[in-house]
């Protein structure tokens, strides 16, 4: 089983891969850096798993994994988190892994975990209440309704990025899955149908194009 491990840095994916050593059969072919586009060399790499360790912002985890899921359509993506908020877990379910594993496992457990997850041995689905609460707009996760809302007040991608503290390619990234959702292929087309369903009741921290970012704090 070739594993292959996305992490914010060395030390992180080092200890990851001393999990892994409990793993019979089990061959770690390489850490990648996550804070940067790593698809090239993950599809070079042909992983049977993709270990995806918690990245610095939830925006640029749910962007790697998406990247890797088009990179390695075949391999299991496995997210490695803190977190098992219900949201979150959805959030990255959409964004493409087939399970998660919680880091607070005993010492030597997440290598058995994701053993077990390749074998089809273990199975989760998320909360309905949970799902429910991120996908009444079409299945948008409330980052890609509250990014939608925003452009069509008319803000540019470079706008949106600097108000919600992210990069223009996580906003672009989220824009891409509106427009997928939606069935449209562009920023004014996404704004025409969020009009006519009813999408665009501003978020609490909404701008307009014409309001610098002072006049918005």
């Amino acid at each position: 089983m070739r594993i292959l491990i996305v992490a914010d840095n060395a030390v992180a994916a080092n200890g990851i891969k001393l999990e892994m050593r409990h793993v019979t059969g089990c061959h770690v072919v390489g850490y990648l850096n996550g804070r940067r586009s790593c698809a090239l060399i993950a599809a070079q790499e042909k992983p049977d798993v993709v270990l995806v360790d918690d990245l610095r912002t939830s925006e640029l985890t749910l962007e790697r994994i998406a990247e890797l899921r088009r990179a390695v359509p075949e391999a299991k993506i496995v997210l490695l988190t803190l977190s098992t908020h219900a949201v979150w877990l959805a959030d990255a379910a959409n964004a493409g892994i087939d399970a998660a594993v919680a880091k607070i496992a005993r010492p030597g457990g997440v290598g058995t975990l994701v053993r077990e997850i390749v074998r089809g041995n273990v199975f989760h689905t998320f909360a309905n209440g949970a799902t429910e609460s991120i996908t009444k707009h079409h299945e948008l996760t409330a980052r890609e309704l509250e990014i939608l809302q925003l452009a069509s007040s008319g803000n540019s991608n470079r706008r949106i990025a600097e108000r919600l503290w992210v990069t223009e390619q996580t906003v672009k990234f989220h824009l891409s899955n509106v427009y997928r959702k939606l069935g449209v292929s562009n920023r004014t087309e996404a704004s025409h149908v969020a009009h006519q369903r009813n999408m665009l009741a501003s978020p609490s921290h909404a701008f307009t194009a014409g309001e610098s970012l002072g006049a918005a704090a």
